[in-house]
């Protein structure tokens, strides 16, 4: 939908000569009235006035997805199931 009410999807354009922004299909835009014709600005008087296509979102190509794997061990790091290692081999305390 154009910021101006008509239905039609990214047909925002603006002016390549002033960058006045409008509508390709509903032929309104940042001015008071309609233009005559799509490739005739409204405010510079200029013909073939087409420039950039503006406040689109444009198209991206679709990412593949992996599907996840289904397990909770990663590789290389398998549990062995013996429990918790001691690593207390610090310093002992004398008496």
């Amino acid at each position: 939908m154009c910021r101006w009410g008509c239905q039609a999807n990214d047909t925002t354009y603006m002016c390549k000569w002033c960058g006045t922004r409008f509508c390709k299909v509903c032929l309104v835009g940042d001015f008071q009235g309609k233009m005559k014709a799509e490739d005739h600005c409204f405010v510079c008087n200029q013909l073939r006035c087409i420039g950039k296509r503006v406040e689109y979102v444009p198209l991206t190509k679709k990412l593949e997805t992996k599907p996840l794997k289904k397990g909770g061990a990663k590789k290389g790091k398998k549990k062995t199931g013996k429990g918790i290692k001691k690593t207390g081999k610090g310093k002992k305390k004398k008496k």
